[in-house]
């Protein structure tokens, strides 16, 4: 009995010490669930103070995980501040190299990083107002550019009347050119000055995106059946990543509404045949965006987060279909 005791206090103590660790040590994503292959999930990692609310996971030029997102603070009226923040990661381990604070108050939409990874371009979602600490006309959609310290080096409005944001708050496709030297934001604009401009340069095509919501969906040319789970309705847009080799898409659709358990689903498919290569369905809600691991046969999501000051953002590394 009393070796049992103490075998219960180690596992007590190692757990208590591994609780302060940044890789989860427990739920549906821990080690247990790791080593029995149940979920799909290979890793998963927090990020305080934190909380990811669009398509703004990328990598940089350094192979670095970037994240565009919130950092919530009460105010003096112990109101929540949405206030935007950018944090680079180690993709290895997914500890915090640095954070920058954006000097903006709002909800990023889309973050996209220059080709030569100096710079980040951010959209807001439409639904909220997004603009300098005090507010801002809440009739346009935000578009803005930094530098990799933060530094803003312009600030744009598109009118809803000119771009009509959907009803989840896109108004438009964020992109860069090949070049860096435009942004293309439902309008073009130079990235030295944020004036708009015409050009005959052509955007980016990013590793990331958005299809219409349907059971068989159409994509670079091919056609895939998802075969989501009965009675799951999904939000509008299914998002989209491509993988680094361009051979394999992933697909991850959120539950709006329907009757089930399964709250989203993770579908990995050969582009050139479409045969399914993986597919996850999780419990847990998560937010919109999907990104292929910058170092692993992996892809990488969020859970949804609720707004509160300290939250921290979790993300996930779930199986690619590939030899990981």
């Amino acid at each position: 009995m009393r070796k049992r005791g103490l075998a219960r206090l180690l596992l007590a103590a190692l757990l208590a010490a591994a609780g302060g660790a940044l890789w989860s040590v427990s739920g549906p994503c821990g080690p247990i669930d790791r080593i029995l292959g149940a979920s799909g999930c290979l890793a998963s990692f927090s990020v305080s103070d934190l909380v990811v609310t669009g398509d703004t996971i990328a990598t940089d030029s350094e192979g670095r995980l970037v994240i565009a997102g919130i950092d919530y603070d009460p105010d003096r009226r112990r109101d929540l501040r949405a206030r935007m923040v950018a944090v680079t990661l180690d993709p290895a381990i997914g500890t915090e190299i640095e954070r920058v604070d954006l000097n903006m108050i709002g909800y990023p939409d889309q973050l996209r990083i220059s080709p030569d990874g100096t710079r980040l371009a951010l959209s807001c979602n439409a639904l909220y107002i997004c603009d300098r600490a005090g507010g801002g006309p809440p009739a346009r959609t935000g578009v803005m550019l930094y530098d990799r310290v933060g530094e803003r080096q312009w600030l744009a409005g598109i009118e809803h009347a000119v771009a009509p944001p959907d009803a989840e708050g896109r108004a438009f496709e964020l992109a860069f050119s090949p070049s860096g030297n435009v942004v293309f934001a439902h309008v073009a604009f130079d990235a030295v000055s944020g004036n708009a401009i015409q050009t005959r340069e052509q955007p980016l095509p990013g590793p990331t995106g958005t299809v219409p919501a349907a059971p068989i969906i159409e994509v670079a040319g091919q056609t895939i059946a998802l075969e989501l789970p009965e009675g799951f309705i999904p939000f509008l847009r299914l998002s989209t990543a491509l993988s680094p080799d361009g051979n394999r898409i992933a697909v991850l659709a959120r539950r709006f509404s329907g009757p089930g358990e399964m709250r989203a689903v993770i579908r990995v498919h050969d582009l050139a045949t479409g045969e399914r290569l993986a597919a996850h369905d999780i419990r847990e809600d998560l937010v919109p965006p999907i990104h292929w691991h910058p170092q692993r046969d992996a892809v990488v999501i969020a859970r949804a987060t609720a707004p509160e000051s300290g939250a921290a953002a979790e993300l996930r590394l779930y199986t690619a279909g590939g030899e990981e």
